[in-house]
């Protein structure tokens, strides 16, 4: 039992190393989804949400959320905010990185449209240096904790006999 729990301890830290990295890659698509509506169709941001909730992966969880929070007739911001604070727990995400998402939140959709433009521009530079970070990091220690945690399972396992 001990053994089994072990492993599964490393594999769910590894596994969520792995979905960190995801989410913040299909967020900065996202992103720049947001900013090539912005700039060419100027839709609504809700229309934007809903159009590319439909997506598969991690972020659509996010924007359903978000498109949910919505529905329950909670402005942009709070729905947003509300949708950032599930974020940490389900996806492994770093508090600055859920504070960075949340405060891209509260600022959409406040200034014009060029502003909105530079605003996810700025948004996609931060989001790029915190996905290269977290690469590293996945890259480091994704594989050592696979192993910490086998070692662990087989350690235990060799004191039990």
């Amino acid at each position: 039992m001990l053994i089994a729990s072990s492993t599964a301890l490393g594999y769910a830290t590894s596994r969520k190393l792995s979905l960190r990295v995801r989410f913040l890659q299909q967020y900065l698509q996202f992103i720049s989804y947001i900013n090539t509506e912005i700039r060419y169709t100027q839709r609504v941001l809700s229309e934007i949400i809903n159009s590319y909730s439909d997506t598969k992966g991690e972020i659509s969880g996010f924007l359903s959320q978000v498109k949910e929070n919505l529905k329950s007739e909670e402005g942009f911001v709070k729905a947003w905010q509300d949708a950032a604070e599930s974020l940490a727990d389900a996806y492994g995400l770093r508090k600055s990185e859920k504070e960075l998402i949340s405060k891209f939140g509260k600022e959409l959709g406040t200034t014009d449209v060029r502003g909105q433009i530079s605003l996810c521009e700025l948004n996609q530079k931060l989001m790029g240096a915190v996905l290269e970070v977290a690469k590293e990091e996945k890259e480091k220690k994704s594989k050592l904790y696979l192993m910490l945690g086998t070692s662990a399972g087989i350690s235990i396992a060799i004191i039990l006999l």
